[in-house]
């Protein structure tokens, strides 16, 4: 890989993490006009047509291979991605996606309990490393611990498990398959549920358990910015991991949570304390640290003999 593709597929990468946690700043506002299922069965109809409009324009194939296992990859991933938004409801972005971004200690895990891969050392020890830098960066205490304040590690294991299964069941799928999957699962939870949630609705005034809410300009316009900034991330992402080595691009992700902090004090004036800031930076040497562990097996194993 040339070095211009390389830094072409970093700025790509980077520009990809500035746009979405921009975007994922806003889901507090969001969160005062309606609950996460409405918001999310809008943002997947405002989505599609643009994604598709999109695939049309450049002539993108998105033609599925195995209807039974896009549907269950897209089914964790969504549960994934909506568990992470409804901790955008009641957490900054850097908090909520510091669990997100745990998805290669889960995908290390996941890998040694259901695939029966072995683990180096090096890899327990990164493994390790990044689980103390995301609980430094949502620091739980004793007193507010609850089922709720672990939503952003379950949206990494869904997320992390999801991306595992992409590497051993659709690997074959093409990505805007993928991306198609993963929306059109998300808009039919979020329907089912809000469906529900109208019929029994919950007492509680959490982002998660709202009914169905008045729709106002400030929802409409919101939701439609949060949807169109996830496409153009998606775009921009995928481009980047067909022109870059994917080890390589993987580590430019992790600006994500650089600028989810430097937005949050932008936007809202949200300072990131110092413990906060450093559990990231071992977010980002762990993660850079599997994803360079990660090359070096796959090369190993190409050079082995057969």
């Amino acid at each position: 890989m040339g070095l211009n593709k390389s830094m072409q597929a970093a700025t790509l990468a980077i520009l990809a993490s500035a746009i979405l946690s921009f975007t994922d700043n806003f889901v507090g506002l969001v969160s005062q006009e309606a609950g996460l299922w409405q918001f999310q069965l809008f943002r997947t109809l405002f989505a599609l047509p643009i994604l598709f409009f999109g695939l049309y324009l450049f002539k993108i194939p998105y033609k599925i291979k195995s209807l039974k296992l896009v549907s269950i990859r897209s089914f964790i991933i969504a549960s994934g991605l909506l568990v992470y938004f409804a901790a955008l409801g009641f957490l900054p972005v850097a908090q909520a996606g510091a669990g997100l971004f745990s998805a290669p200690i889960w995908v290390l895990i996941f890998s040694i309990i259901v695939f029966k891969n072995k683990a180096k050392s090096s890899q327990i020890v990164a493994i390790t490393l990044g689980f103390i830098g995301v609980l430094m960066l949502l620091q739980p205490s004793t007193e507010s611990l609850s089922f709720m304040s672990l939503f952003p590690l379950i949206a990494g294991a869904f997320y992390g498990f999801g991306m595992l299964i992409t590497r051993y069941w659709c690997a074959n799928e093409s990505a805007s398959t993928l991306t198609i999957g993963v929306f059109i699962t998300m808009g039919l939870v979020s329907a089912v549920m809000l469906i529900i949630l109208s019929i029994w609705p919950v007492t509680s005034k959490e982002f998660l358990w709202q009914e169905w809410k008045t729709i106002t300009p400030t929802f409409i316009t919101l939701t439609l910015g949060q949807a169109l900034g996830g496409v153009i991330s998606v775009v921009l992402i995928t481009q980047a991991y067909k022109i870059g080595e994917p080890s390589f691009t993987a580590v430019f992700e992790y600006t994500f949570l650089i600028f989810a902090a430097l937005w949050s004090y932008l936007l809202w004036e949200h300072t990131t304390n110092t413990l906060a800031i450093i559990g990231i930076m071992i977010i980002l040497i762990s993660g850079t640290s599997l994803s360079i562990l990660s090359s070096s097996n796959k090369t190993a194993r190409s050079l082995k003999p057969s």
